[in-house]
């Protein structure tokens, strides 16, 4: 039977009947300096750190390079130009929502370039976002980063699955 984890890391069994719901999601990383542009998140548990992304939107459709432009810059402020060519599949994963919802969710990272700057006019979700950041991934421990991420930043290579 699948386990299902939620944001403390704690594992669940989900109960007969529940029903699951499909999430595909992409992630960009943006390199600047030797550091990768990074989110803060407000969470209920657990690591904090995640790189910029979430939902494709399947209705209307967006692809996941549309996906990735508009998340990158909702959570960011940044302008993100993906590389499609870097384009891949990162993992799947189930989870428990905070809200008890039961999530298969499927995940792509693409790597890509930002402007300087981000757009003046862009203001983060309070609700969702305490601060953007450039980090230095060889700064970051598993407890820092959410497990997801943490798994894309070790399968690109900017940091070691042992730290």
């Amino acid at each position: 039977m699948t386990r299902y984890i939620d944001q403390g890391y704690e594992f669940h069994d989900r109960p007969d009947g529940s029903p699951v719901a499909w999430r595909v999601g992409v992630y960009g990383v943006v390199e600047r300096d030797n550091t990768v542009l990074m989110v803060d998140n407000i969470v209920s548990a657990g690591p904090t750190l995640s790189l910029p992304g979430g939902g494709i939107n399947l209705d209307p459709e967006e692809t996941i390079l549309e996906a990735s432009i508009r998340e990158v810059h909702e959570e960011t402020g940044y302008r993100f130009s993906p590389n499609p060519d870097s384009l891949a599949f990162l993992d799947e994963e189930f989870l428990r929502s905070p809200s008890g919802k039961y999530l298969h969710i499927i995940a792509f990272v693409v790597r890509g370039t930002v402007e300087d700057d981000p757009d003046p006019a862009w203001r983060h979700d309070p609700t969702e976002i305490i601060a953007v950041k450039w980090v230095d991934p060889t700064t970051l421990t598993p407890t820092d980063v959410r497990r997801f991420h943490w798994k894309a930043l070790v399968k690109l290579g900017y940091i070691s699955a042992i730290t």
